[in-house]
């Protein structure tokens, strides 16, 4: 990520602990309640497992992806799918994006990524 926004002269994003805790929550609650998407059967997201953390914020953002890739082509291939889609991009590229967490989880033969974004 931060490889793309330095190509586009943008400034880093910081790597943070507690964005990571977030990112693997959402992550464990995709898994556990077998769906795929921001908002939970029960209306849960990552804003609002942000706000029962109390992490304030700005602006906040979420990118998902998942794929079947071998361990040694998963990662580049979930990144690539998110720089492929314009609203992934976009959180990517958001310049007033300052910090990050990240999770990956298998889910049988499944990778699951859960990217939080933070301002």
């Amino acid at each position: 990520m931060n490889d793309a926004r330095r190509a586009e002269g943008l400034t880093p994003l910081d790597w943070d602990a507690s964005l990571e805790d977030v990112a693997y929550a959402r992550a464990a609650n995709l898994v556990a309640n077998g769906y795929f998407d921001h908002y939970a059967p029960d209306g849960e997201s990552a804003f609002s497992e942000l706000s029962a953390r109390g992490i304030r914020y700005r602006l906040a953002g979420e990118n998902l992806a998942r794929n079947n890739y071998p361990e040694t082509k998963t990662v580049s291939a979930a990144f690539d799918g998110l720089m492929n889609s314009p609203g992934h991009r976009a959180n990517i590229l958001e310049a007033r994006f300052s910090s990050v967490g990240v999770a990956a989880v298998r889910d049988g033969k499944m990778w699951i990524y859960v990217t939080v974004f933070l301002n």
